[in-house]
């Protein structure tokens, strides 16, 4: 098979499975990928985008970028540069890159644990939220889903689904305070995570932790238990 026609066959199963799914479902690299397969013809340009990301950092980055920063990667010209300054035009205006804020990061525990702990910091009550997560493992919005008594609250999977569902999010990890103090997890909370992960699995949605979290410590499933979630 030429270049060509492989070039041609990638294009056309990317285009098609964007048709299928969301943009929360795909890296930034295909998404500027994708995108500029419609300004450069007959070229494999993952190499373009990748480039384009290591210069200007992230997706945003890039729709953001002056011109003459563009231009510093070789093959990207005019119909390349004008695309992406369209892209950026047409976002509503609150989510354009200079006014979007940056998304964190929650690639370890550590770094889910920082995007939830100060919401949940000396409460009285277990607060059950669900991070949502993009195809990069960067949080897009955070959302209580149960509240409860000082050692108890109820869910059931659909409502943590149906959030998950209405953000298109890529993926979620769950976290939930123990106004103890421990960070134990109980026999409840192993068998939420279950009954969890059957309902994210038949709906083709990553779980990817569900954390415990105490007064200075916390417990993550995805590390101490991770059979729970496979």
């Amino acid at each position: 098979m030429s270049d060509r026609n492989r070039n041609e066959g990638h294009r056309k199963r990317l285009r098609e499975r964007f048709l299928r799914s969301t943009a929360s479902a795909f890296s930034d690299h295909e998404l500027l990928e994708l995108l500029l397969t419609f300004a450069i013809p007959r070229r494999d340009v993952k190499p373009l985008a990748k480039e384009l990301l290591t210069k200007c950092g992230d997706l945003a980055g890039v729709l953001g970028a002056p011109l003459d920063v563009l231009r510093q990667v070789a093959g990207v010209g005019d119909a390349a540069c004008v695309l992406i300054r369209l892209a950026a035009a047409l976002l509503p205006e609150s989510q354009r890159p200079e006014r979007r804020p940056k998304r964190r990061s929650a690639q370890t525990v550590e770094e889910a644990v920082q995007s939830v702990r100060d919401l949940v910091h000396g409460r009285r009550e277990e607060q059950l939220h669900v991070l949502l997560l993009d195809a990069q493992n960067r949080v897009m919005a955070t959302e209580v889903v149960a509240q409860g008594t000082a050692d108890q609250f109820t869910v059931y999977p659909r409502q943590i689904l149906e959030v998950v569902l209405s953000h298109r999010a890529a993926g979620f990890i769950l976290a939930h305070n123990h106004p103890s103090g421990a960070a134990r997890p109980s026999e409840a909370d192993r068998e939420l995570t279950r009954r969890v992960l059957s309902a994210a699995v038949s709906l083709g949605v990553r779980f990817v932790d569900h954390l415990v979290l105490g007064r200075t410590s916390q417990y993550s499933f995805g590390q101490s238990e991770p059979a729970l979630l496979q």
